[in-house]
């Protein structure tokens, strides 16, 4: 069976409706208590809640990250390009400050990626934050 047409039929029995017959259950059914109503309705939310989540795209992230009051690219995976563009600005002199503004991310950001290309050292990075 579907998960979807599970969760359709829990949310039928929690309306009070027998889902292979469409009738109302009878007044007396324990499918009528407020508890057990209550409680399908809860599965049935947790059940459509816990599926895969979506990725967002870069676009989407990045207006979530405007709204939080991140950098624009805080969170984004990094390109090769930018990667290398990175490189060599901080190479060129650029320091961690300018370099976050950017690139619009944030500086401990800057300062990873930075160590991850082996361009500062573990102690310099700690420095750096």
């Amino acid at each position: 069976m579907e998960l979807y047409k599970a969760v359709q039929m829990i949310e039928s029995v929690a309306n009070g409706i027998n889902p292979e017959s469409g009738e109302a259950f009878p007044t007396h059914s324990p499918y009528n208590s407020p508890g057990v109503i209550r409680a399908l309705f809860t599965c049935a939310q947790a059940i459509k809640h816990s599926g895969p989540k979506t990725k967002k795209s870069a676009e989407e992230k990045q207006a979530e990250n405007k709204s939080r009051g991140l950098p624009k690219n805080a969170g984004l995976p990094w390109t090769k390009a930018v990667k290398a563009e990175l490189a060599n600005l901080y190479k060129a002199g650029e320091n961690p400050d300018n370099l976050a503004r950017k690139f619009e991310r944030t500086k401990y950001a800057i300062v990873l990626e930075l160590k991850k290309q082996g361009l500062i050292s573990e102690e310099d990075a700690g420095n750096m934050s």
